[in-house]
């Protein structure tokens, strides 16, 4: 008796998804743990032919929690892509010199629709719990934020153009806002030309993309027109596909809160100032100007 009440409270447990810690410091408005013992009491009401243990047991037991993306060791809020088969795949198709531009552009649009869905699950979630249409069996889900309202895609123009338009293509509706920033290819250091950002600003949430973190001046800069422009520090996540530690390290070191996601940390800056192993120039190979 004793050990099986234990048993099946343990399979409970099991069964309920833990709430993770929010990106942005958001509390859930209600516990997923609340919710799945919630969700257990009203299945097992559904059916009077099934026993309790029938409803107790995790059927989704042997798939992993939500998680974000994997850590990167040594820093807080810096992430980078988990690895599969096809996004390392993906990835020699970027770096290889020999790939065409039709295959440049092919892989470096799948990789940041992976990045990009990383990205929107490092959002603040709200756990909820549904009710499917079979046998009135529940299912606790979770609400992110409202893309038209509460979030903005900002792209360095041009090379990051291509990963805000596959956030468009997903979600149609979110603002975007551009900013020009070169790189003085003489002293390495950028420079300001441009910028158009959504007039409220004011309490969003921006996703940064560029495809490339070398030594971080661009990003810096971005980072600082979004900061006047009223986003709060910890309400910015950078964006990008390569990173070398040296622009990685100084965008941590000037924005703290600022959190960070890319798809592969690279070796490091050469003496031009490119990230080794690198993808080469971003936008020449994918525009075909290179």
């Amino acid at each position: 008796g004793a050990m099986r009440a234990w048993r099946l409270l343990q399979g409970l447990k099991r069964g309920i998804p833990a709430p993770r810690t929010m990106m942005f410091g958001a509390a859930a408005a209600t516990s997923a743990a609340t919710l799945g013992a919630t969700a257990f009491a009203e299945g097992q009401q559904a059916s009077s032919t099934k026993p309790a243990e029938w409803y107790m047991q995790p059927w989704t037991s042997f798939q992993k929690e939500p998680v974000m993306a994997d850590q990167v060791p040594g820093y807080d809020r810096v992430h980078v892509m988990r690895r599969t088969f096809y996004s390392v795949h993906l990835m020699g198709r970027l770096r290889d010199a020999s790939s065409s531009r039709e295959q440049f552009v092919d892989a470096a649009r799948k990789v940041s629709i992976m990045l990009l869905n990383e990205a929107i699950g490092m959002l603040p979630y709200t756990p909820r719990s549904v009710k499917t249409p079979v046998d009135g069996a529940t299912y606790v889900t979770f609400d992110m934020p409202d893309p038209h309202k509460e979030l903005c895609v900002v792209t360095v123009l041009r090379a990051a153009t291509s990963m805000a338009d596959v956030m468009t293509r997903e979600y149609p509706e979110i603002p975007v806002g551009t900013i020009l920033i070169q790189r003085d290819e003489g002293t390495a250091q950028p420079i300001m030309f441009y910028s158009k950002l959504p007039r409220d600003m004011e309490g969003r949430r921006v996703i940064l993309v560029d495809p490339m973190l070398a030594t971080g001046g661009s990003v810096k800069e971005a980072i600082a027109t979004i900061r006047k422009a009223g986003v709060h520090e910890q309400d910015i996540l950078v964006v990008s596909i390569v990173a070398a530690p040296e622009g990685v390290d100084a965008v941590v070191k000037a924005n703290p809160l600022v959190r960070i996601l890319v798809g592969e940390m690279d070796r490091g800056l050469n003496d031009k100032m490119y990230i080794v192993p690198g993808i080469g120039d971003f936008g020449d190979r994918f525009y075909g100007t290179d």
